[in-house]
């Protein structure tokens, strides 16, 4: 078996053996303070809904809001296998697809996921960009599921960055995180045109004020 072949098998077979333990290591090893208190109790009680947060905050919310159930939208690209059957060993479903690929059954999968009172996350920037511009999946889905969209923000006191596109975020071990509920958006029912985009501008806006309050929090400049 050629060296390339070998490294492109034990990669990720490690991530899947590993990652779920590094995630929730570094996460038990965070100060997490959430807005409202409640913050994980409110996704396994308040039903149907659609937390959006950018693709770079990825890691917070996945190793803090662990074991709720969610159904995470993952990607069909080559690497989605190994992220699927991570976030699944750490206490979520997943809907497979995104928006270069699979999206039209995976909205739908997702669509019928809140339609059963499920709560489904959301990164409407990714898989791959641009960095903070929301695609429309979200809206969609939550408008034919008749749930809400609750813009995640996320603040990292101390933490690394990547030169990926999305800026991936990394928090260091024992530093202060904070996530938080933006304000509540209630897309009316089968959105679409002009309608579409004045509210794909509303989620942008939502979630930029939502990490911004995030940030001060994180960083001890908010109660």
């Amino acid at each position: 078996m050629g060296r390339r072949k070998l490294s492109h098998r034990i990669g990720p077979f490690l991530a899947r053996a590993f990652g779920p333990i590094v995630v929730r290591s570094l996460g038990a090893s965070w100060r997490v303070r959430f807005d409202p208190p409640d913050f994980r109790e409110r996704i396994r009680t308040l039903g149907a809904r659609v937390y959006c947060f950018w693709h770079g905050n990825l890691l917070v919310p996945t190793a803090a809001i662990r074991g709720t159930g969610a159904a995470v939208m993952i990607s069909r690209h080559s690497d989605g296998e190994v992220i699927a059957r991570i976030v699944q060993r750490l206490g979520y479903t997943t809907v497979r697809g995104s928006s270069t690929r699979g999206g039209a059954a995976a909205l739908h999968e997702a669509v019928e996921a809140l339609r059963g009172g499920r709560v489904v996350v959301f990164t409407p920037d990714g898989p791959k960009g641009p960095r903070h511009v929301a695609q429309p999946g979200a809206l969609f889905l939550a408008s034919r599921g008749g749930a809400e969209i609750v813009p995640v923000g996320v603040g990292v006191h101390r933490g690394w960055e990547a030169r990926s596109w999305d800026r991936f975020r990394i928090p260091r071990p024992f530093t202060t995180v904070a996530i938080i509920e933006g304000e509540i958006l209630r897309p009316p029912p089968d959105i679409e045109g002009p309608a579409l985009e004045e509210w794909r501008g509303r989620l942008e806006s939502a979630l930029r004020a939502a990490d911004a309050k995030a940030q001060a929090m994180a960083d001890g400049k908010s109660p």
